[in-house]
């Protein structure tokens, strides 16, 4: 509410307010006052979270590229390009991507479920799949998105208690 009534708002003021309406999911707000803001790496990345939120997924990867070469964190770049090559419905370029990446990053629970959502789209191997998701669990027992991934094959495979379980996990 304080950064609302800041008039005039400054760039960075307008960052911090855009920042505020993404977390409380008015993704329309956000937009609007991220574009009015200062243009920088924070501002981008947001941008893109944003339109990957209202799915315009095509302008969510030119704003985590822009983000990146902003100065944002490379690998979260990365990642979230990814996920919106797949859900531009491109997963060979999104696996592409994550080969890329080398390091810490690939011990990470979002890579971890970025990779087995990329194997699953491509119908690779189930078990491999599970295996990522699990992963990712484990390295993050809340990643909501290697949970919701491990109860949907769970799910696939009949363990309805288990699916139950992990999706309620998911939500939570």
């Amino acid at each position: 509410s304080d950064l609302e009534l800041q008039q005039p708002r400054s760039p960075a003021t307008a960052v911090r307010l855009g920042v505020c309406y993404y977390l409380m999911g008015q993704y329309s707000a956000a937009v609007e006052t991220l574009n009015q803001a200062d243009g920088g790496a924070l501002n981008h990345f947001y941008l893109g979270k944003c339109h990957f939120a209202e799915e315009r997924y095509e302008q969510a990867r030119a704003s985590y590229m822009s983000a990146s070469v902003a100065g944002y964190a490379a690998d979260d770049c990365a990642l979230a390009i990814a996920e919106s090559e797949r859900y531009m419905e491109d997963p060979e370029a999104a696996l592409a991507r994550l080969n890329e990446l080398s390091g810490a990053v690939e011990q990470t629970a979002e890579y971890l479920y970025q990779r087995g959502a990329c194997v699953a789209a491509l119908g690779g191997n189930p078990e491999e799949v599970v295996a990522l998701y699990e992963r990712g669990v484990e390295v993050n027992p809340n990643h909501p998105g290697a949970l919701f991934g491990l109860a949907m094959e769970n799910d696939r495979h009949g363990n309805d208690d288990k699916a139950i379980d992990l999706y309620e996990r998911a939500a939570g």
